[in-house]
């Protein structure tokens, strides 16, 4: 008897960690739910370089994409910032077919420590250990050029155009 329960808590215990990390897309999406376009757009956010950054869930952790990436990079946080000399490939982007790389236009994550990755093919969703959950359709035609959470919405600048998705999640805080 003994034996057996050790057994059955060995298998629970093993198996929380690998289910926690098995982050579908599906978890997230609402039904009914998809990209909306903002009649009162308010301000974009601008970014003064090709690279974009953001942060863990947990804030120790740095995440930077730019221009013709193969993969997110991750290091670790010095003080406010991250080092760049650091970070090492950690999310495989995936690409269009005969380009070896894409460009990342904006970064987010939420507070289940997914990463979201805003790019032409769309935005590129990772769970914390670096893996796609799955890839939102593009909102709109064109290049993305910002994307952040205002709460539990997704909201992603195409141009002067900002859409937004309601989520069962919210951005980091």
């Amino acid at each position: 008897m003994t034996r057996a329960l050790v057994a059955l808590a060995l298998v629970l215990g093993a198996s929380a960690p690998a289910f926690a990390q098995d982050m579908p897309l599906s978890q997230i999406l609402i039904d009914g739910e998809g990209w909306m376009k903002v009649d009162k757009a308010g301000v974009k956010p601008q970014s003064k370089s090709a690279l974009h950054a953001t942060v863990s869930a947990d804030g120790g952790t740095a995440f930077v994409g730019g221009p013709d990436q193969q993969f997110l990079l991750a290091g670790p946080l010095d003080g406010k910032t991250a080092n760049l000399a650091r970070t090492a490939p950690y999310a495989p982007l995936r690409t269009r077919r005969s380009e070896k790389g894409i460009d990342v236009t904006g970064l987010t994550t939420d507070r289940d420590g997914r990463i979201y990755a805003a790019t032409d093919i769309g935005v590129q969703v990772f769970d914390p250990t670096g893996r796609l959950c799955g890839v939102l359709t593009p909102a709109a035609p064109g290049r993305p050029e910002a994307m952040t959470f205002e709460g539990d919405t997704l909201t992603l600048w195409i141009g002067d155009t900002k859409y937004a998705r309601k989520l069962r999640t919210e951005g980091v805080k």
